[in-house]
């Protein structure tokens, strides 16, 4: 309609204009979102081409939210019309209120992000490790910014693109320090379609899996660095180091690490950076890194790691009786009852502190439970602290038969 949108106002604010309230909105926490100011009634935008954690440390301050986190821009809904009231305010950082500021021309909107929002923190989720998750429908220049504000590299897997830019929930440049600085798509304040999640994979990601054996918590230790999956040569891991490994895989704790291949060789790459876990840590991804070795190690080497899994009586007359159940990953599964015998019973129930096995029954006594019957193989003097003390056999364990699950009567209650 061949109307400007570019307006100069006064380097301040004139006196006869009162502006009544401030406010963050179209987010669901005060402290994030869009800049507003109420005037004469109605609520209109602050509107910035330059837009920084000058600008919304000031802002931050007024309304009561601490500190600014970042100043990242707004991006309209299609047929969205906000009346701007201040056109771009340029401030110091130390003013007592936005009201002191400087004001210029108008460009686009911003937003404006607090300590005490909703952007305290960046970070993936659903991941195998803190670099790596699902981020909402972003590309390689937003992977790139996550993944260097969290200090795991540049990214080296994103969503393959395909999408328009509205259709991802922020758009960076690729460049930017921080995401907090990305501009954001309003038409995700309401949340991200599933379809729209894709996983961002950073440079220094790890992850680890067991491979090979007769259920997910043993077999070949395999070691994701990035993209590449590589085997562990069987004179770099050493027990504590082999117990992250189980605690990140919900298996428990380790039993044992066979070597010489003993889960079957495997292929690619044989990492020779030794880890060095305290034994405390959470994932294999926070332990320390040694050196990588100069001598070579084929796959003939290649190390396993058998976890013990955790432990359970179910369904019988208390705690201290009932079917053998181990947790593998977060799954309570049965024990098959071939190698059962009251020697391995009477370690179980030490270990569960309900005293002495009375009785170690087999063939589904406290009835059949549910999913796979895991084959384990426990050889107890019946002297042992713990089931995991014990010797035990898992690969090439016959297949259980149906219904034959282990179970156990301690004397405790």
């Amino acid at each position: 309609d061949g109307r400007s949108w570019v307006q100069i106002w006064p380097q301040t604010l004139p006196s006869c204009v009162t502006l009544e309230k401030l406010k963050l909105a179209y987010r669901p926490n005060p402290c994030d979102g869009v800049v507003m100011v109420k005037h004469q009634g109605s609520w209109g935008s602050v509107c910035n081409e330059v837009w920084t954690l000058a600008e919304v440390s000031v802002i931050c301050r007024q309304i009561g939210c601490g500190d600014g986190v970042g100043a990242p821009k707004y991006v309209p809904l299609p047929d969205e019309t906000v009346q701007p009231w201040i056109h771009d305010v340029s401030c110091r950082g130390n003013e007592s209120s936005l009201w002191d500021c400087n004001i210029g021309e108008w460009i686009s909107l911003s937003l404006c992000s607090c300590f005490y929002g909703v952007f305290e923190g960046v970070n993936l989720v659903n991941g195998k490790s803190p670099c790596a998750g699902l981020l909402c429908g972003l590309h390689m220049e937003e992977a790139n910014v996550f993944c260097r504000e969290m200090r795991c590299g540049p990214a080296i897997q994103a969503s393959k693109g395909g999408l328009r830019n509205t259709s991802k929930y922020m758009d960076c440049e690729g460049t930017e320090s921080t995401i907090r600085n990305c501009k954001l798509n309003n038409n995700f304040r309401k949340g991200c379609h599933h379809q729209q999640e894709a996983e961002v994979i950073c440079a220094k990601h790890i992850e680890v899996r067991l491979i090979g054996g007769e259920h997910p918590c043993a077999g070949r230790l395999e070691v994701r660095r990035g993209l590449t999956w590589g085997t562990v040569c069987d004179s770099d891991l050493d027990l504590q180091t082999a117990h992250v490994i189980c605690q990140e895989l919900q298996c428990g704790i380790v039993i044992s690490t066979p070597g010489g291949a003993h889960f079957e060789e495997g292929t690619g790459v044989v990492w020779r950076e030794v880890f060095q876990c305290l034994g405390n840590e959470s994932l294999l991804f926070h332990c320390p890194v040694g050196p990588e070795k100069k001598e070579p190690c084929t796959h003939g080497h290649d190390v396993g790691v058998i976890c013990s899994g955790e432990y359970r009586l179910v369904n019988g007359s208390s705690r201290c009786s009932g079917r053998v159940e181990v947790q593998v990953k977060g799954v309570w599964a049965p024990l098959c009852a071939s190698h059962w015998d009251l020697q391995d019973a009477n370690v179980l129930c030490h270990q569960l502190n309900c005293g002495q096995a009375v009785a170690a029954p087999v063939g589904g006594h406290f009835g059949e439970g549910e999913g796979l019957i895991l084959p384990d193989g426990f050889h107890c003097t019946g002297k042992e602290f713990y089931l995991w003390n014990c010797p035990v056999s898992v690969l090439g364990a016959p297949v259980c038969a149906s219904g034959n699950v282990a179970g156990a009567i301690c004397s405790g209650e």
